[in-house]
């Protein structure tokens, strides 16, 4: 079997014969069972769906099978357009070819399975990596044309309403599953002062709805059709299927330079809120005086969403329950500590980021690591590629999916 995961979709998928033998004709029972015992790393899963098609009406439903470790996002190489992940599961960089379609793209973040790109155009779209199934979606900056809006950015050129980072996407369920409605939420940052909190709906009407445009969203996610966001104070705001805000859970926490954006983890069907705490002071070069300033953690803090006397509210928390987290921007997840035997129990597996810094707009590296949460120290992740500060390329956890 070949490494690279894309390369399956690029050859014919035809019987294997070796020694007059035909591989298609494999008892169906023999197949189920080899097939269930492919949970662990998706692409010997679809490997093996490749094979023919008595093998893939034999594989397991994929919306059936166990979350998967997350993949890191390393490098995306625009001379040949291709991505390359590492796989936890079997310690491997995989490349995978994009469609032709999103050659001009830029990876922005993870969400459910599919990459969230912005194409040159300014357009966003999602990818499925390994299905190469890409959805562009409705032009995000005509939000600036909202009543709210309109009369104090009305003099904005169309190149500025152009340029804007997605801070955090979620979904309701699988944009691709038509017979459902598939409701969008995202956080869009328009310049420095105008941040944008939006809606989409896939079944109802293609264009994005304005939410709130009050403050910086730092994550967002999607729990049983329940949006849940937290602000860059802190605050979480919990909305219902149609977007109606229902809660808001939190006192507002005073903004430092030095506190990195929250993130949102489910984890066993529970929410936690995090906050990574870093070292005041960079690390900086002086032989490199173009270098960015580093920053490293100092701590983590989580918190628990709890309904405590019928009231929501935060309640910190100092250990993880055998779970073990992989947190970066985009998306964040939660695993069992057992589906990685080479992390400790508490482990916390941090991506590294390129980020502004609160008070001044600085752009800044935030250092990847590996953070214990009970004895609160940080080691370095051995398979973590340093890439060229000059491009700010942040890491991202991608959990594969079809």
């Amino acid at each position: 079997m070949k490494n690279a995961v894309g390369d399956v979709f690029t050859r014919n998928c035809q019987t294997k014969r070796t020694k007059g033998v035909d591989w298609s004709k494999l008892p169906a029972h023999l197949l189920r069972q080899i097939a269930e015992l492919l949970v662990v790393d998706v692409s010997d899963y679809v490997h093996f769906r490749a094979v023919c098609t008595t093998w893939r009406s034999a594989a397991v439903d994929p919306r059936r099978r166990p979350p998967q470790l997350p993949w890191l996002l390393l490098q995306h190489d625009r001379t040949t357009n291709r991505l390359s992940f590492f796989s936890l599961s079997d310690a491997k960089t995989h490349s995978i070819r994009l469609p032709d379609r999103a050659c001009d793209c830029h990876v922005c973040l993870s969400c459910d399975g599919w990459l969230v790109l912005k194409k040159a155009s300014s357009r966003i779209c999602l990818l499925n990596p390994l299905s190469r199934t890409l959805l562009e979606l409705p032009p995000v900056f005509n939000l600036l044309r909202a009543p709210q809006l309109r009369r104090s950015y009305r003099d904005i050129t169309s190149d500025i309403m152009k340029r804007y980072n997605v801070r955090a996407i979620a979904m309701s369920s699988n944009p691709r599953a038509r017979q459902r409605h598939c409701t969008i939420l995202a956080s869009f940052r328009f310049m420095p002062d105008l941040p944008l909190l939006a809606s989409l709906c896939l079944s109802d009407r293609y264009s994005w709805t304005l939410v709130d445009h009050s403050i910086m969203y730092d994550d967002v996610i999607c729990i049983k059709e329940t949006f849940y966001t937290v602000n860059e104070a802190g605050q979480v705001a919990v909305f219902n299927s149609r977007l109606e805000k229902m809660a808001m859970v939190g006192s507002p926490t005073r903004t430092s330079i030095f506190f990195r954006s929250w993130r949102l983890v489910e984890s066993s069907g529970e929410l936690l809120v995090l906050r990574n705490v870093v070292y005041s002071n960079p690390t900086v070069d002086k032989k490199k005086p173009n270098q960015l300033p580093v920053y490293s953690t100092d701590r983590v803090e989580i918190f628990r969403l709890k309904s405590i006397a019928g009231e929501l509210c935060l309640v910190t928390t100092k250990c993880l329950d055998d779970q073990i987290l992989f947190v970066g921007f985009g998306r964040s997840f939660a695993r069992p500590a057992t589906s990685y035997p080479p992390a400790r129990r508490n482990s916390i597996f941090l991506a590294k980021e390129y980020d502004f810094m609160r008070n001044d707009n600085l752009l800044c590296r935030i250092e990847s690591g590996e953070y214990n949460f009970g004895d609160q120290i940080m080691e370095p992740l051995p398979y973590d590629r340093v890439e060229d500060e000059s491009m700010g390329y942040t890491s991202i956890w991608h959990s594969p999916s079809l």
